[in-house]
């Protein structure tokens, strides 16, 4: 059974407003896609605020802030729970998509009346193309003795020539990438410092 189709009215827009101020998290999620064009001309304050407070800051305002600068009364909600962020996240890309489609529509509407069909291609795309990425990368918490029994074992590792750190290092170096070693002053005699200097090519 489908959900009915969510009009994105001015309600629905201060509810994704309420769950960014409770949730810093959720707000982070969908940055890279914030437009205060997108919402309702009054609340077009409050989203700026937020944008330019976290863009100087670095933490959400909060709802105190927001009023004494927009006038606007944003309510924290008292309980999210993981499947409210899911929905947030996704309700908050279609709004976003839908939002920058319908003004680039209009927009080229204006320039296909001045003969300017160029850019139009491109404002469609751009709109139709709005996504979040949702894969945030590798999850480390996530069967790690499995992960490193994978990297142990998967070879092409070339040795350093020093046993010890050959050993730390799962047989040395792999290939193809940037290894950095640091430690404090007196740590390694200057032989052993020649030795690591002079170590073979291992890019090839």
């Amino acid at each position: 059974m489908s959900l009915p189709h969510l009009e994105y009215n001015i309600d629905v827009q201060r509810l994704f407003l309420r769950m960014m101020v409770t949730q810093a998290e959720l707000y982070v999620r969908v940055v890279n896609i914030v437009n205060p064009e997108n919402f309702d001309r009054s609340l077009r304050p409050v989203v700026r605020f937020i944008v330019d407070h976290t863009n100087t800051y670095k933490i959400m305002p909060d709802t105190t802030q927001i009023l004494a600068v927009t006038g606007e009364e944003i309510i924290p909600i008292t309980e999210l729970t993981e499947g409210h962020g899911d929905w947030f996240i996704d309700e908050f890309e279609k709004f976003t998509r839908r939002q920058e489609l319908e003004r680039a529509i209009l927009k080229s509407a204006d320039l296909l009346e001045k003969g300017d069909f160029d850019p139009v291609e491109k404002l469609i795309k751009d709109a139709v193309q709005i996504s979040l990425v949702r894969d945030m990368g590798t999850d480390y918490f996530d069967d790690p003795k499995a992960r490193l029994h994978k990297y142990f074992n998967a070879g092409g590792q070339v040795s350093t020539g020093w046993k010890q750190l050959d050993y730390v290092m799962a047989g040395g170096m792999s290939r193809a990438e940037l290894n950095i070693f640091c430690g404090s002053s007196g740590c390694v005699t200057g032989d052993t410092l020649v030795e690591i200097i002079e170590l073979p090519n291992i890019l090839d």
